[in-house]
């Protein structure tokens, strides 16, 4: 070999030194970023998590997975002349309604259609949440039902829950049914279960997973009768609660009060409003929006 062949083949071996010093370095920044992403990631006290406001504060949660989040804009929404929120977007239609029990007293159910309300869902009955947990029904709910199915409202179904296990649910699902009868229903029969604040209810301290028992032990007696089923949800028990994944495959009524409904994930009611005035109702009631396509 001469000095000529020498010198290149030389050069070949500096050039390859240089470009594995080069992937080395390369690669010692690839291992180097990849531990500092993954040290950041465990500093992070919100990894995966996402902040959502719950009607008083913003708080962190883990979004559940199999279950849809909420696509509703806050910009979709205005307010019209009687200070009710309007959907303006385009993904869905909506229409506005209401939930009544006794506490509205008698309606005139022709004044509340000629409001514009085209909906309402009617409360059947509940649990006490005493220790005894008597079950109960709605003093106004056969003529609430009546009134609004005479008129052409759209109408559903609410029961006011305080099960504490799988056969109570099943029970008050039961009994909803019988308070129904043979009527015909346009919108589903929901489980209204919710939290008390008294020291003495018998539902303080339910963990989420029997919550979640009841709730579709409810729905799925209802469902066995021929019925939509639907389950009521809001901040607290939807973020603490609930586990919502097993429950997709009923109706999401959810609570978020404002102008634009916060609540995270996916609902097709929002309830919108505590103290609602509506023609022909003496007393404020909720207000809802549905949703369709």
């Amino acid at each position: 070999m001469n000095t000529k062949q020498r010198k290149k083949k030389e050069s070949i071996k500096t050039i390859q030194l240089i470009l594995l010093a080069i992937a080395v370095t390369a690669l010692v920044l690839l291992v180097v970023k990849a531990y500092e992403h993954n040290l950041s990631i465990r500093n992070d006290p919100h990894y995966g998590q996402v902040e959502v406001f719950n009607g008083e504060d913003y708080v962190w949660i883990t979004p559940e997975e199999g279950v849809a989040p909420n696509t509703l804009k806050a910009e979709e929404f205005k307010t019209d002349s009687d200070g009710r929120p309007v959907y303006t977007g385009t993904q869905f239609k909506a229409m506005t309604g209401i939930d009544v029990s006794q506490y509205q007293g008698e309606i005139d159910w022709q004044k509340v259609y000629d409001s514009g309300i085209r909906f309402a869902i009617v409360r059947a009955g509940g649990r006490y949440y005493g220790e005894e947990g008597e079950m109960y029904t709605d003093d106004n709910f056969a003529a609430n039902l009546a009134g609004a199915k005479k008129v052409g409202l759209k109408v559903g179904v609410y029961f006011f829950s305080q099960a504490i296990s799988t056969e109570e649910a099943r029970e008050e699902a039961r009994y909803t049914l019988e308070l129904i009868g043979d009527s015909q229903l346009d919108l589903p029969v929901f489980c209204d279960w919710e939290r008390v604040a008294d020291t003495e209810a018998r539902t303080n301290g339910l963990d989420g997973a029997t919550m979640t028992d009841c709730a579709a032990a409810f729905c799925q007696t209802i469902e066995q009768a021929g019925y939509a089923a639907g389950v009521y949800v809001y901040p607290d028990t939807g973020y603490y609660g609930y586990e919502l994944a097993r429950l997709t495959d009923y109706t999401f009524w959810c609570t978020s009060l404002g102008n634009h409904p916060f609540f995270y994930y996916a609902h097709t009611l929002w309830q919108y409003s505590f103290d609602g005035k509506v023609p022909g109702i003496d007393h404020k009631c909720d207000m809802n929006m549905m949703f369709y396509k």
